[in-house]
Parts: structure tokens; sequence; C-alpha cells
């Protein structure tokens, strides 16, 4: 996710009355619908949430609605039948079902790939299921993770328990803060993930991500970091990671009282 960033802003004069935009919309060429924006550059998380899409509330509430529906209209028939192909989808107001994306929880994403830096960022139910889907995506059946051991104790149990047994997928641990073993426990072609935990929960180790992501990248493996104890003060994207996630149980929703992730 880390890297160039070509972001794609959709304006249009039905926006403000939040009139439900038809595929017709998009078939226009000119830069009142879309407008492309050049290749991010370096920007503080604060001022990159202060400049990121902010979605008004269905009756002009200076925060968006929350949308509760499980699935969505679809008012013309044929209109259907390209947003199954993908060329109508959330970035263009077109949802089928909450399961891929909703209009609150694609706004929620949006905040989080500006405070990361990212291109992109995608909601789930717990920051477990972010991180198992990163782990399964990036690494198959007998290959090899390297990680912290100081980790948050179910993704420690996740790597120890549950993929040797149910994917082949075997980790070893190594202390981060000793760049030397890190390097020598990355075995080329066969370890598929380095992951480590930005400020390590609960233990506050503080990891070099420079150093361990280019340690990684010089042996073709893919940086995994775990930001959820350092939003706001650690930017592992642009410090060199590759993916970045989060439980947003934790500093993002403040106050403990639901169970989300990102990544």
């Amino acid at each position: 996710m880390a890297g160039t960033i070509q972001n794609t802003h959709f304006y249009s004069s039905s926006s403000s009355s939040k009139k439900r935009m038809t595929p017709d919309d998009f078939n226009r060429d000119d830069d009142i619908i879309t407008k492309k924006l050049p290749a991010a550059t370096f920007e503080d998380p604060v001022s990159a949430l202060a400049n990121a899409r902010h979605e008004f509330g269905e009756h002009g509430g200076v925060n968006m609605s929350i949308e509760a529906s499980a699935t969505f209209t679809v008012m013309e028939p044929e209109t259907l039948s390209r947003m199954f192909t993908g060329e109508l989808g959330p970035d263009r107001d077109f949802f089928i079902y909450s399961r891929h994306f909703n209009p609150t929880v694609l706004a929620l994403g949006r905040q989080m790939a500006a405070l990361e830096g990212t291109e992109a960022a995608y909601c789930t139910s717990s920051g477990m299921s972010a991180i198992s889907s990163v782990l399964l995506q990036l690494v198959s059946s007998g290959e090899h993770i390297v990680a912290s051991p100081t980790l948050y104790g179910g993704t420690h149990a996740f790597l120890t328990h549950f993929l040797p047994r149910s994917s082949n997928i075997k980790t070893t641990f190594v202390g981060i803060r000793d760049l030397k073993k890190v390097e020598e426990a990355i075995v080329e072609g066969y370890t598929k993930v380095l992951f480590f935990e930005s400020m390590s929960n609960p233990t506050l180790t503080v990891a070099n991500i420079p150093e361990l992501s280019r340690i990684a990248h010089e042996k073709g493996v893919t940086v995994v970091v775990d930001n959820t104890f350092a939003p706001m003060v650690v930017s592992p994207a642009r410090l060199g990671a590759d993916v970045v996630v989060h439980s947003i149980s934790k500093y993002i929703s403040g106050g403990g009282d639901i169970i989300a992730g990102t990544l």
C-alpha cells in the first residue's frame, strides 16, 4: 500500500444534495466530475486528515450519517451488471452489500488511508481479522514469517498455534532491536513477511522501521507493521513498511467501546 499515491476525487453538483448518482453521470470526460490530483508528497497525519474527503450527513449534518443497511437498492437493472463487473463501485457511491463496503465503513477507510499515507485502507471486524487477512494473503503453505516476540497476545497465538496447524506456515521470533539477528533469520525465497509492531503491546518496544524495512526489502520480503499503539505518532508506510494494520479498538476508537480493525 505504500508508494506513489494517485488520488481521484469526484465532484458534481448533486454531491451537496446527496442525490443518488446515475451511471450516466460518470460517462463525461470533463474535470467537473473527475479531477486527477498530482502524486502525493509527504504530509503529516494531522494535515492529511484535515485535507481528506469529508462526507456530510444525509440531511446536511456536519458528520456523515451512519449507514445501518446490509444491502442496497439498484434503481436501474442495467446498472447491476456494471456493478458486478467492477465498472461501478463504492468510489462512485454504488454499493451492493455491506460485507464488501458501505458508505460509513468506506469513509472510515479513507480517513485511515489519509492518516497512514497509503493508497487505500480496508476496515475489518477486528484487529485480528485485519492481521490474519494480510498474512494469509501474503504467505502460502510451506512458507515462513519472521516476527518480533513482543506482540499482542492474540497475534502471537495466531502465529504460534493456528498458522502452523492450519496452513503449514512457520514463524521465527527474533528480537527486532537486534538487526543482525533479524537479517540472519530471514531466508531469501522462503521468508515472505517480516511482521512487527511499531510500538509493541504492551511493552512499548520501539521498532527501527527504516532499517528493518531495508533489511527485509533487500531479501525480497514484505514488511507488515502493526501501528495500533502509535497512530499519528509514527507513520510506518512513510518509513518503508509495505502494509500497515491497526486494531481500531485501541487508540483510534479512543473509548474502548468497539471492536474493529483496518489494513
